[in-house]
């Protein structure tokens, strides 16, 4: 039976179409009336015909991939693919239907057949076929009201609703500082000035909707000033009815939880909850049974992240409480109160792996709820009105952003191969689960010849596997040696993951005891020219079987997009946020420019259609409530699992790296560990890199890194929001003296001009857009490189070129040692570049990404060019590319300064490396330096590595020169040139090889015999 006056209903047209298929058609409803109609998969003509009618086609899948080889075989693949872009995808249309009743009857016409239907034969979870399958009719959200009215990005939504329907909302609103649609524009010329690429941002601002009187009103309220730097908010409506609106502010430098009331329409004071040197971020709240308000974040307290609360007292606010007490980094904490207490969840970096805690306030005990060597993140909480406690996280494979890459996959996996919800239930002390597996009823997971239309857009997922738990919890084989190098260079290891993607898993119990959850699932079949798309599907618990999944509109959007829940009466509220991502697809594409390459320098188009707006969707469940059927939980919290053998293995490498000095010229030098080539959701092909909070955990605490730079082409098109959201976290997941995340991305320029990633030590810089690419004929200095030069100068930036032999490489027309300094000698994803018949270098024949050998690092050496190595990750690797900086301190300014010195080198593990030469100064240089020596220059190099050098070599001048080493972990060499040309440059440098294939680059000197 359908409950209230509304139903949301998704229309699929098409689902067998061969061909495209024109499906143009309207609606009407008898009683009722139809309400509001959206797009599904909209583009190119399609659109909207008046409120009951459209014109749409089917066709094929939007953004199909380009090859990026020149592996005859997989080029022949590649072109095949282009030529059948795939199956034509179906298309549709969400409708809202109101004032209908179960007896309603729905009539709809189309080019192909019409049909007709009751809405009490629609139930949840179970798409009605009609027309032999071609259509099929699904429940979803009532389509949901666009709560903010301005063309700015809203995003990161708060709710509360009281057990009598008046209800809050909060979101925040980012404001750009420079037009969207000039961004999204192509440029033909050099502007003479550059400098409004460092304009001022607008900033956010944090709004305040109310819901009285069984409504949203449409007027919002202003909780703080524009222009603020704000990292997620909170909401929460004490015992006397006054609202308490929480958030994370940067201020003076540093992100604090600030808090303010607002009752009989005016807004308090606004108190500092946090009162910290360290990053505080990230605030929930709710209100106890007593009526007080606890709020709590994840704050930085002595270079690690820790779970802090607070909550209401008689004067104000208690102090700030450490409720966790676990010795790694702790993330996203969760909150949920009931008439028993308060209780607090979030996951934690102890053991080498991410694990889900809780605290509850009664007792004051801390215990894991998931805890075993597999990825468990992002807890969300709720209690049901029986008083269990329900607890729902993400999961992933075990070893988590360990060794992955192209040469390497045997001993890890990379950061988004899948992803699923683990769900457990705390009832009367013991661990429970339901009856029913929530897979069935969320996307990727229907059962074997069950139609996948009701599971979104990909009919043809397999069922999840088997889950890989291990029997101790430990597995201290795992992730025990690092791997051996098998397979052919640039396979990856086959997927181990489920090959299936629900994240962040949010969980809520609705008055009348029933379980929801609300995941965010991606689309394999869309993506536009924003990235892939992810959307939000919702289930729920009934008795002994889970009910979904069904679709939210308009949540089209980023994976790390946070929708907030809230029970109302008989109803749940699902306030959400979508970037248009989809049903703006058509609009762009009218916008688009033409004779347009695309690519990431720019949409490359007149307009920027695509704003984050956010939502209020509402659910209903249909029929009487049934109790949850529970029975005892499969897998439990272990007692105290110890780290495996490799982990306590890597961190005595890590600590090793970190401990070590070296003194030159006076200067003392530390190793700082990381890279500044990581994509994520934000890339337009970044569908398989994971949310952009992901890169910062894996650099924090999978890789252990020292300093990280985010590699997003453009920070996502060189558009205002995306660029804000990574210069934000950038300063949001700073740890002083610990993590020093730097400012950076990728500006993509096909061969032969090439692709380059920059770093910033401040906040604030845009990326630069394109001038058109130069002719790859007549060897000259590309206008486009000069701009960027020109453009590094003005804001102190430095760059470094990747993926040199490829279409995304150079032929070394440009050059600025100034602002170039550095190159990617190797990256995970693909190989290392340093001459022909080097270890783990490209062939004609199994080049990765292409094969343009004019862009062996070789070559820029001939030309008289000055790198240091350095090496990152790119798409998808992990754990295997390092570059190593030699800096005075760990902060920003001192690794931007290493990297202008060359006092930098690449390696594919925790490898130690300095080398050094003393000149005819008497005085001593390393790598990176330019120098004189008086007659033969004599070479030294100390190389710690993590397991013995099988090899070590010198290379001057492109020649190599073996040199004799014992086969041990730490070896010291000393070689003097045999040859030394008086007069003459020549450049030097060392590549030591372990038994196990681990590389390490140490960087050149130039030296000049007298």
């Amino acid at each position: 039976m359908v409950r209230g006056a509304d139903a949301g209903l998704l229309i699929q047209l098409g689902l067998t179409d061969k061909a495209t298929t024109v499906w143009d058609g309207s609606i009407k409803v008898t009683p009722g009336e139809v309400q509001e109609m959206a797009g599904w998969r909209f583009e190119r003509t399609d659109k909207l015909a008046g409120k009951d009618a459209w014109k749409l086609s089917t066709r094929a899948a939007a953004g199909a991939q380009k090859g990026r080889t020149n592996n005859p075989k997989k080029m022949g693949m590649a072109k095949r693919a282009a030529q059948n872009l795939g199956p034509v995808l179906d298309n549709g249309v969400f409708v809202r239907l109101h004032e209908i009743t179960p007896e309603s009857v729905v009539e709809v016409t189309t080019e192909q057949g019409n049909f007709t239907f009751k809405l009490s034969d629609v139930k949840d979870g179970e798409p009605l076929d009609l027309l032999d399958g071609r259509v099929a009719i699904q429940r979803t959200a009532v389509l949901g009201r666009k709560m903010s009215p301005e063309r700015s990005d809203d995003d990161y939504p708060s709710l509360t609703v009281s057990s009598k329907g008046q209800g809050y909302l909060v979101y925040q609103s980012f404001t750009p500082g420079i037009d969207r649609d000039e961004r999204a524009k192509r440029w033909d010329a050099e502007p003479a000035d550059l400098s409004f690429l460092n304009k001022p941002a607008g900033g956010d601002q944090l709004w305040l909707h109310r819901r009285t009187d069984n409504q949203w009103k449409g007027e919002r309220i202003a909780v703080t000033e524009p222009g603020k730097d704000i990292y997620k908010s909170a909401v929460a409506i004490d015992g006397k009815g006054t609202v308490w609106i929480t958030w994370s502010e940067r201020v003076d430098g540093n992100f604090d939880i600030f808090t303010r009331s607002f009752a009989d329409d005016k807004l308090g004071e606004i108190v500092n909850l946090s009162k910290s040197p360290g990053n505080d971020i990230s605030p929930v709240a709710t209100t106890d049974a007593a009526g007080k308000v606890w709020i709590a974040w994840q704050g930085a307290k002595q270079s690690l992240f820790a779970i802090q609360a607070v909550h209401q007292a008689e004067a104000g606010w208690s102090a700030a409480e450490t409720v966790s007490k676990n010795t790694g980094n702790c993330w996203q904490p969760a909150i949920a109160a009931n008439e028993k207490g308060v209780a607090i969840a979030w996951d934690c970096y102890d053991k080498g792996d991410y694990d889900v805690w809780l605290w509850t306030h009664a007792d004051g005990k801390v215990q894991p709820v998931a805890n075993s060597a597999l990825y468990e993140a992002r807890p969300s909480l709720s209690y049901d009105k029986e008083g269990t406690l329900w607890i729902a996280w993400e999961k992933s494979g075990a070893t988590w952003g360990k060794d992955w890459g192209a040469y390497d996959g045997q001993d890890g996996i990379g950061l988004y191969r899948d992803r699923q919800i683990g769900l457990v239930a705390l009832k009367d002390g013991q661990w429970m689960e339901p009856q029913a597996p929530l897979a069935d009823a969320l996307p990727g997971a229907q059962a074997k010849g069950k139609r996948g239309k009701a599971r979104g857009a990909d009919a043809n997922t397999p069922p999840p596997p088997a889950l890989p738990e291990l029997a101790d919890g430990v597995n201290a084989d795992a992730y025990l040696q690092p791997a051996q190098r098998k397979g052919a260079p640039g396979e990856h290891a086959a997927g181990t993951g489920w090959g299936t993607y629900n994240n962040l898993g949010r969980l809520t119990c609705d008055a009348e005891g029933r379980v929801w959850i609300v995941v965010r699932s991606r689309l394999n079949s869309f993506r536009g020219p924003v990235g892939s798309t992810w959307v939000n599907y919702a289930a729920y618990l009934d008795g002994d079987q889970w009910v979904g999944p069904m679709l939210l509109p308009h949540s089209d959007g980023m994976i790390y997009n946070l929708p907030a829940l809230a029970a109302g009466p008989q109803v749940l509220f699902v306030a959400h946020s979508g970037d248009h991502r989809m049903d703006r697809f058509a609009e762009f594409n009218a916008a688009k420019a033409p004779n347009s390459k695309g690519g990431n320098a720019a949409l490359d188009a007149s307009k920027d259609p695509f704003d984050h707006d956010v939502f209020m969707s509402r659910l209903q469940a249909q029929g009487e409530i049934k109790p949850a059927v529970l029975k005892e939980a499969v897998i439990k919290p272990r007692d105290n699992p110890q780290p495996s053998n490799r982990t306590v293995a890597e961190r005595e490498e890590v600590k090793a790296i970190r401990d070590y000095r070296a003194n030159i010229a006076g200067a003392e030098l530390r190793i700082l560990r990381g890279e500044f080539h990581r994509h994520t959701e934000i890339s337009g092909d970044g569908g398989n890199d994971g949310p952009l909070e992901d890169m910062w955990r894996y650099g924090i605490d999978a890789a252990s890194m020292d300093w990280l730079g985010n590699g997003d082409h453009d920070n996502g098109n060189g558009r205002e929001y995306t660029w804000w959201l990574t210069q934000k976290s950038t300063d949001a997941f700073m740890l002083p003296g610990s993590f020093t995340p730097m400012f950076s991305y990728e500006r993509s320029v096909s061969y032969p001009e090439g692709h380059r990633n920059c770093v910033f030590a401040q906040r604030g810089v845009r990326t630069l857009p394109r001038l058109p690419i130069s002719d790859q004929r007549v060897f000259e200095a590309a206008p486009d490189t000069n701009m960027l030069y020109k453009y590094l100068h003005l804001f102190n930036g430095v760059c470094a070129s990747h993926t040199s032999v490829g279409n995304m490489g150079t032929d070394w027309r440009n050059h600025d040692p100034v602002v170039e300094p550095m190159v990617e000698v190797y990256q995970g994803a693909r190989q290392n570049y340093e001459y022909a018949g080097c270890p783990r270098c490209p062939t004609k024949e199994d080049a990765i990404g292409g094969w343009e050998p004019a862009g062996f690092i070789n070559n820029a050496f001939a030309k008289g060019y000055k790198f240091s190595f350095q090496s990152s990750s790119d798409h998808g690797s992990t754990h295997i590319s390092y570059a190593m900086v030699y800096a005075t301190e760990p902060t920003r300014e001192a690794v931007h300064a290493a990297m202008k010195q060359r006092r930098t080198y690449g390696a594919t593990d925790n490898i130690i490396a300095d080398s050094r030469c003393q000149g005819a100064d008497g005085k001593e240089h390393m790598m990176g330096e330019e120098f004189s020596v008086k007659g033969a220059p004599t070479i030294t190099c100390k190389l710690i590595g993590t397991a013995p050098f099988a090899k070590v070599t010198l290379i001057k001048d492109n020649v190599e020169f073996p040199i004799e080493i014992a086969k041990e972990k730490s070896v010291s060499v000393s070689w003097t040139d045999p040859k030394p040309e008086t007069g003459k440059s020549s450049y030097y440098y060392i590549r030591g090889e372990q038994a196990n294939g681990e590389l390490v680059w140490v960087s050149p000197m130039w030296i000049k015999s007298e």
